[in-house]
């Protein structure tokens, strides 16, 4: 069974976002090199965690080449991220294994369509390289699918000024259509809240022990806010 790994939001500038998060009360962590990176995250000592990437609408033109190398699943995913605007693009559910063959396996045995699995790496700013698997599911709207990290990057010490201890609940759309391929997907998960709508896509995220409502003109587009109770609810 899948469980909810982490929420992707594409900004236009990463290090303006950093600056921006950390007024906020985050305390970030860079994907690698600050002088390189294209990525940091929000993390917490458990439970799922915020991704946010850097990425230009011109990455759209990779869609057919990336579809070719990795399927066309995996071109339709890029396509989506690089639309023009920010905010949440996307929702990542997490295997155990650091290998996702037999899960490619099993949810194209059960009818869902897969990219290939694809291989991913980064040095972080410490130095340590970080290994995963990733897949991407279609239609693009279903969440994606990774590997556990290679080491585990947990941040069992990771303290936000804000409040903020973790994810309470990830609001997360389901269309109609894709309400089996979710059901394959996912188990009830106690960080998701699950609802039918026109379309598959995060609705939200609420943090739990965050104090304050955040300056909206600050999060780049995320649909972050406090938790709104302090029971969690799983998929409906």
């Amino acid at each position: 069974m899948l469980r909810c790994s982490h929420v992707i939001c594409k900004v236009d500038d990463v290090r303006s976002l950093v600056r921006d998060y950390e007024d906020l009360g985050f305390t970030m962590e860079w994907g690698s090199a600050p002088e390189r990176a294209r990525n940091a995250f929000v993390r917490f000592a458990d439970g799922p965690f915020l991704e946010f990437f850097e990425l230009t609408a011109a990455a759209r033109r990779w869609r057919r080449p990336v579809g070719l190398l990795f399927g066309a699943a995996a071109g339709d995913r890029l396509a989506r991220w690089a639309q023009p605007g920010q905010g949440c693009r996307d929702l990542a559910l997490e295997t155990e294994a650091t290998s996702l063959a037999d899960t490619r396996a099993a949810l194209r045995s059960a009818g869902v369509s897969t990219s290939r699995v694809i291989k991913g790496k980064r040095t972080r700013p410490d130095g340590q390289l970080v290994r995963y698997e990733f897949l991407a599911t279609r239609p693009v709207g279903l969440p994606l699918v990774v590997s556990a990290y290679d080491p585990p990057q947990r941040s069992a010490g990771m303290v936000h000024r804000n409040g903020a201890r973790g994810i309470g609940r990830v609001r997360f759309a389901v269309a109609d259509a894709d309400r089996p391929a979710m059901d394959l997907l996912l188990g009830n998960d106690p960080y998701l809240s699950v609802v039918p709508a026109a379309a598959s896509e995060v609705l939200g995220v609420e943090l739990e022990g965050l104090q304050a409502e955040l300056d909206p003109a600050k999060l780049h587009g995320a649909l972050l806010s406090p938790m709104t109770t302090s029971k969690r609810k799983g998929t409906s």
